[in-house]
């Protein structure tokens, strides 16, 4: 009586075994694809070929009342901030050096795109998210750009396959500076300033 059923947990150790080694190669497999052919990137967009430029998170303007109009008006009162917001100190420099992530190589978005990042970004799979990129290996909200005084900082939001800055891949948080490359799923971003 004891023996069928030790053999049923027999055959199911080996099930789960075997679907266990199958997720581990096939991962494996995945990451040696992606960085084993050498991808060409050319240091400009041919001209033909003009980059596409979007522009994300820009902040609402707020509507002025019919009788404030003409006059002159009043800067309004700045709330708190959190080391995560924007800074003034931030919004100078990013009207001197205009921030941007630029797709160097990708399957799902078109290579050469530029996305301006104003007061930061949101990255991932939801169509809600401010750079979106439908690839089954970015999760819905991978990660976030957001300014902190005069630096951005690039954070992994927990995602399955990771974040990667030049290589390696990212723990917690990490200022991003011009030239650094970003990968997400099976894009490329090239940073620059």
């Amino acid at each position: 009586m004891l023996e069928p059923v030790l053999f049923g947990f027999k055959i199911l150790f080996l099930l789960l075994l075997y679907l266990f080694i199958y997720r581990v190669v096939r991962s494996l497999a995945r990451d040696l694809s992606s960085g084993s052919e050498p991808v060409e990137m050319p240091a400009q967009p041919p001209a033909a070929a003009a980059p596409t430029t979007v522009s994300v998170a820009q902040p609402p303007r707020p509507a002025v009342p019919a009788g404030e109009r003409g006059r002159k008006p009043q800067p309004a009162p700045e709330p708190p901030q959190s080391p995560a917001e924007s800074t003034s100190e931030f919004e100078d420099l990013v009207t001197k050096i205009k921030p941007r992530l630029v797709v160097q190589h990708s399957q799902v978005i078109e290579n050469g795109k530029i996305f301006q990042l104003k007061g930061g970004a949101t990255i991932g799979r939801s169509p809600g998210s401010d750079i979106v990129l439908p690839d089954e290996y970015v999760s819905s909200t991978h990660a976030r750009i957001f300014p902190r005084k005069q630096f951005l900082i690039l954070e992994d939001l927990g995602s399955t396959n990771g974040t990667v800055v030049d290589g390696r891949r990212l723990e917690g948080e990490h200022q991003i500076k011009p030239g650094q490359e970003i990968v997400i799923g099976d894009t490329i971003f090239r940073y620059e300033e």
